[in-house]
């Protein structure tokens, strides 16, 4: 389904703590493309479309005659709905970034058969090492998010999110990016991403220099935004050596260690 100006809106996604709100940073630099704050509203309305779909279908069809391209139809509206105001206002494509939406690829994919779909991928160990330093907490319990003390349960959700990703490279209209080459070749691997987008190449300057336009103060849900507000450098690949115990490494390894070797991290 296209989007309220007639261009399917772009979703971007991956584990928490991978180069996510970086990504949004440097697309937000395009002239045609407006990226916000993470919403945080996209996933919590895919899963929602997923659960009635396995779940409720069957009673949907016979006593509302409501099929799934009809429930898939409703819920893109009311995500495009969600996205509108700032479509309007910007007059630009709109990319809606949120971690966990590369969870639900698969389930986006169904609700905008023409959106593209971006992947970033961070070496688990630096991203288990990066939420541990995370004061998160449950909104309505006010405790701490297992995510950002435990490392087995950090290194659940970066597997969960990689092999997310995964499922979809056979998907024409999904891009993945590695954090670790982005911040290494940001002028090859911001190419890529602009092509893939259909953006011109005269964007790239500007994308490159993000850090002299981002606004920090923008997307207070947003951990990295003082980090990101600075230019591209290198310092946080393998902070892992010396943020991690042996017993979190360990930890990490066992539960990671085969995602961690099939994508050449280790």
């Amino acid at each position: 389904m296209q989007g309220i100006i007639g261009q399917a809106p772009i979703f971007i996604g991956g584990a928490p703590r991978s180069g996510t709100t970086l990504l949004r940073a440097i697309v937000n630099t395009s002239k045609g493309i407006v990226c916000g704050p993470e919403s945080r509203i996209v996933p919590a309305l895919a899963a929602l479309s997923s659960q009635i779909e396995q779940l409720h279908m069957p009673v949907l069809e016979r006593q509302y005659g409501l099929d799934a391209d009809m429930l898939h139809q409703r819920f893109a509206s009311t995500i495009n709905g969600f996205l509108a105001p700032l479509q309007a206002e910007s007059g630009c494509r709109i990319a809606e970034k949120t971690p966990a939406n590369i969870l639900h690829f698969t389930q986006l994919r169904r609700l905008f058969p023409g959106s593209p779909l971006v992947g970033i991928v961070r070496d688990g160990r630096d991203v288990v090492a990066s939420l541990l330093t995370m004061d998160w907490r449950d909104s309505r319990t006010g405790q701490p998010l297992a995510i950002t003390r435990d490392p087995a349960a950090a290194a659940r959700l970066w597997v969960q999110s990689v092999e997310a990703g995964a499922a979809m490279r056979e998907d024409p209209n999904y891009f993945e990016l590695r954090y670790e080459a982005l911040v290494r070749h940001p002028r090859d691997m911001i190419a890529g991403l602009f092509a893939f987008l259909g953006e011109d190449s005269d964007a790239i300057e500007a994308a490159l220099d993000h850090a002299s336009t981002f606004n920090p103060a923008s997307g207070a849900n947003e951990s990295s935004n003082d980090r990101v507000a600075q230019p591209i450098d290198t310092r946080s690949i393998g902070r892992w050596r010396a943020a991690l115990d042996a017993s979190q490494h360990d930890c990490v390894m066992r539960i990671a260690g085969p995602a961690l070797s099939r994508l050449g991290y280790v």
